[in-house]
């Protein structure tokens, strides 16, 4: 690991795993899909969050606030537990719940599980935003130890479905297969991608059980309540590329 300095709020310092730092070319091949945090989670979300440390996960994630339990909505079905992949959080003798946040990297996982909403997160609206700068810093730092040109961005899109493929689990595709996209501009091959989900094209059974739809914006943004292009703004105001493209398709 190497360890690189920031300075914004919270997220101060960040580490580029060295298999990554020491490499001359990068590939970023990755899955698009809905994030039930990041509302989108394409080439940036595979870079800020894959090629980094656990600490500099929780230092992103810790971004936006801690976690809140209400008692009185709990109803110990120990969802939250099972769905935990970083053993932080347990339900203590007296039946209160407790998070080791040494290994909590604010996935949201115990959140989005709760069948009561009795776990949520302490922040909303300016918390979301500042979570997406986070993750356009640490896209940034990971990018900057490569040389310029040495970078190649490929976004798969099919079998696009409403979670992050960190559950662990899979559901039926949102919409109809597109194909690859391709580029060396991370911001074009994001926008691109997003523009091609489109909510005309929404197949109702990709929807996970209980999830209501907003009736605005991005099928995302819609399906997460979270606004999927404030990581594009955050990553083109870092120069990191620009949102205007054009396609050539490739057959």
């Amino acid at each position: 690991m190497y360890e690189k300095k920031l300075d914004y709020r919270t997220f101060t310092v960040m580490d580029v795993a060295g298999n990554i730092n020491d490499a001359d070319v990068l590939i970023d091949f990755s899955h698009v899909k809905g994030h039930g945090t990041c509302g989108y989670g394409g080439a940036c979300k595979n870079i800020a969050m894959g090629c980094v440390s656990q600490r500099t996960r929780r230092g992103i994630h810790g971004l936006e606030g801690g976690l809140l339990w209400d008692e009185e909505k709990c109803i110990h079905c120990d969802q939250c537990i099972e769905s935990c992949n970083h053993n932080a959080n347990k339900f203590t003798e007296d039946g209160k719940y407790d998070v080791f946040y040494h290994n909590c990297t604010f996935c949201q996982h115990c959140v989005k599980v709760c069948p009561t909403s009795a776990i949520t997160m302490s922040e909303e609206g300016e918390a979301f935003d500042a979570f997406q700068e986070g993750m356009a810093l640490s896209t940034k730092t990971v990018i900057d130890t490569f040389e310029p040109g040495t970078i190649y961005f490929i976004n798969v899109l099919t079998q696009i479905t409403a979670l992050c493929d960190c559950w662990g689990l899979t559901t039926p595709a949102l919409v109809p297969d597109i194909g690859i996209m391709a580029s060396d501009d991370i911001v074009a091959i994001e926008k691109a991608c997003l523009d091609a989900i489109k909510f005309e094209d929404l197949i109702p059974v990709g929807l996970p059980e209980n999830f209501e739809l907003g009736t605005e914006g991005h099928l995302f943004e819609r399906l997460h309540h979270k606004n999927p292009f404030v990581q594009l703004n955050a990553l083109e105001r870092h120069g990191l590329g620009t949102q205007d493209y054009e396609l050539e398709i490739v057959k």
